[in-house]
């Protein structure tokens, strides 16, 4: 009985250490993008794909992590407030419909700073630790 409630408490501490250490995520933009703040509603029509232009007209070309990623499960449950699959689902709908498209999925990321530092108009997320160079992209942290 007592290993039982080592191995519990050993879990336990396991799994706060790793919600813990879970990595901060940041959404950045191309430097091109007006927007200073973006609010959460907003962000979900973007990364779910339902908007596809910036309010002056622009067009948003969105960038992802693939679904299994931890920063991606991370930063669609925190700041999407939706599981990954669900948001999936809404992508795999539209491109089944033909009402729209999915995002354009990067492998690493540092090929989400590279395409949206040279992509106009772009938007992903990132690791906060990641090192960036604020002359090609823009942290938007407040939502």
């Amino acid at each position: 009985m007592v290993w039982l409630i080592r191995i519990s408490l050993l879990f336990v501490v396991v799994l706060s250490l790793s919600v813990g250490s879970a990595s901060a995520h940041s959404v950045i933009v191309s430097q091109d993008v007006k927007q200073q703040t973006l609010d959460r509603n907003f962000l979900f029509a973007v990364f779910s794909m339902r908007v596809t232009r910036w309010p002056d007209g622009r067009p948003i070309r969105v960038f992802v992590l693939p679904d299994r990623h931890p920063l991606h499960s991370l930063f669609v449950k925190q700041q999407l407030q939706v599981f990954p699959y669900q948001l999936r689902n809404k992508w795999d709908r539209q491109v089944f419909t033909g009402a729209g498209s999915e995002p354009e999925r990067v492998d690493t990321m540092e090929e989400m700073y590279r395409n949206v530092s040279q992509n106009k108009g772009a938007i992903g997320y990132i690791e906060e630790s990641f090192k960036l160079d604020l002359e090609k992209v823009r942290v938007v942290d407040e939502f």
